[in-house]
């Protein structure tokens, strides 16, 4: 057991050098340096990650502690609702006070996802009792997974596939550690903490599968016994308990179901390339939006398809004699799992290229509660795991089947993956290009009166009137106001705030300790048209800008 665990130790340990090396590798060592920030500006949601961080940080603290009052002036929002990493951003507030002026720790957090991607991977694979040294192969599939490379330095906290991979090995191992109730509902509650504290998308991929596990104890036990339903109790706890303690119960957001359908899951998207291919084309959409849904395998899954196809189908000529119950169960649990995420991920509208096919549900209040999670195309990535975990396991079985030497099962499994990365080698070059490389962020204000702004001393805080958030210029005036230790009374939010009420409250109380925005293609405002304001207005930067007091430059 002793030398079992060491050589377990041992491949945990490559796969976890293959996450930094590939990191490295894609990224570059520049967006480790924690005082370099400029790679996370003008970037758009990476922006609204870090502004969203950096606010948070300079605020005071308040219960519960995920809650800041810098964004939504005067309200309370949660750091949660900036996809700031809430673990991350926690933590490196309370270390604020000796960390330096200048602080970032999104490419740590992305070289600790790739990491644990490597290391997860294989604690599925060994589980699965795969060739170990293809396990350790393997890994790169994982840790270089098209999926997780659209979503790093994109929306970052979206790159931790390793919860999702964490859910999948817990429900691997369910045959041999269902009854151990106390370490279940443990590692169960651990996983619904890390939702809370990384990304609610996260929730019903992971939630499939601690719900599943429960199911698969009741079968297999064959009663109801209330112990076995522990592990999702435990899952639920720790996600409400962590999403309490960082506000977001705290926080007015609400669910937008504008999206609903526009950005599911395309049923070609296992083979839409999007650009991540050397050789297969970019398919059509039927939205646009549909990009959420990305999904591409790779050619050297594929490739690995064929002969778990081939072991599939000698299987099936033997299932007679293989099958028992317990193979049952666990078969039409996977299946279940499987066509519930799919049809949870292809939204109300059902389609195939850019045909709609139907339309699921036109009920408007399964439609609101859907619209929770309307960016519904990401719940297609455990069945995307599951299909890469199926693939190499079945390529694994049909080589110890075959009797062949294990050499020659390998060499394949290696030109399989160096095929597999080759392929999205473009996409990997143009990552590194975008950051391996030093930037300057450079501020489109570029008028002297933001400067003659900055050095009045009465100014605390930015109101912005118009109705609309513009993506791009709102960061820019974010990082502006976060520059002169002000505050914002809107921010752009995972979910959306209304601040209309305070908004006008403030332009009703005219002060010199704001600047008031406004939008120049805009005719009406959020309380009502721009002659109706008692202020100096100026333009400046496609921007008007009203304040009580004069302003000379």
């Amino acid at each position: 057991m002793i030398a079992e665990n060491k050589k377990r130790i041992v491949i945990y340990g490559i796969a976890a050098l293959i996450g930094v090396v590939s990191f490295i590798a894609v990224y570059g060592v520049y967006v480790l340096n924690p005082v370099y920030d400029d790679w996370l500006l003008g970037r758009g949601d990476l922006t609204q990650h870090y502004l969203g961080w950096c606010f948070y940080r300079r605020g005071q603290w308040i219960f519960p502690i995920g809650l800041t009052n810098q964004l939504a002036y005067p309200n309370n929002t949660s750091v949660i609702f900036t996809d700031s990493i809430p673990l991350f951003a926690v933590f490196f507030k309370i270390l604020s006070p000796i960390l330096p002026d200048t602080f970032q720790y999104f490419g740590w957090w992305g070289l600790i996802c790739f990491i644990l991607q490597g290391i997860v991977a294989s604690m599925i694979l060994i589980e699965l009792q795969v060739d170990r040294l293809q396990i350790v192969v393997g890994s790169l599939i994982f840790v270089l997974s098209p999926i997780v490379i659209e979503r790093m330095f994109r929306h970052t906290s979206l790159g931790a596939h390793w919860i999702v991979l964490l859910s999948i090995y817990y429900f691997i191992k369910h045959k041999n550690t269902y009854r151990d109730i106390k370490k279940t509902s443990l590692c169960w509650g651990i996983v619904g903490g890390l939702i809370g504290a990384v990304h609610m998308y996260y929730l019903p991929m992971c939630a499939a599968f601690a719900g599943a596990y429960v199911i698969a104890s009741l079968m297999k036990e064959r009663r109801f016994r209330i112990r076995y339903i522990m592990p999702m109790a435990a899952f639920t706890a720790g996600l409400f308990l962590v999403t309490y303690i960082l506000g977001g119960f705290s926080t007015d957001a609400s669910p937008d179901s504008d999206g609903l359908g526009e950005y599911g899951f395309n049923l070609n998207g296992f083979f839409n390339a999007k650009g991540y291919s050397r050789w297969l084309p970019n398919l059509e959409t039927y939205q646009d939006g549909q990009y959420e849904g990305f999904a591409y395998l790779g050619i050297g899954i594929f490739i690995l398809l064929i002969f778990a196809v081939i072991y599939v189908a000698i299987t099936l000529t033997h299932a007679k004699k293989t099958c028992n119950r317990d193979v049952v169960i666990y078969m039409f649990i996977y299946t279940v799992i499987i066509l519930g995420l799919t049809t949870f991920a292809v939204s109300p509208q059902v389609s195939f290229g850019s045909r709609l096919l139907f339309v699921l549900t036109d009920s408007s209040t399964l439609t609101h509660y859907w619209s929770i999670f309307r960016s519904s195309g990401r719940i297609i990535w455990p069945v995307y795991y599951l299909i890469d975990i199926g693939v190499i396991v079945c390529y694994d079985r049909l080589w110890k089947l075959s009797g062949r030497k294990r050499s020659v099962a390998l060499m394949i499994f290696a030109v399989c993956t160096f095929l597999q990365i080759y392929d999205m080698g473009k996409k990997l070059a143009s990552q590194r290009q975008t950051f391996a490389n030093k930037v300057t962020y450079d501020c489109p204000l570029k008028s002297e009166i933001w400067n003659e702004l900055a050095e009045r001393e009465s100014i605390k805080h930015i109101v912005w009137v118009s109705h609309n958030i513009d993506y791009g210029p709102i960061m820019h005036f974010a990082k502006y106001a976060y520059d002169n230790g002000w505050t914002m009374n809107n921010f752009y939010f995972a979910r959306g705030i209304n601040v209309n009420e305070d908004t006008r409250q403030s332009v009703e109380n005219l002060n010199d300790s704001c600047i008031y925005l406004f939008k120049t293609d805009e005719t009406e405002y959020i309380v009502g048209n721009i002659s109706d304001f008692d202020l100096n207005f100026y333009e400046a930067d496609g921007y008007i800008i009203g304040t009580v007091f004069p302003i000379v430059y």
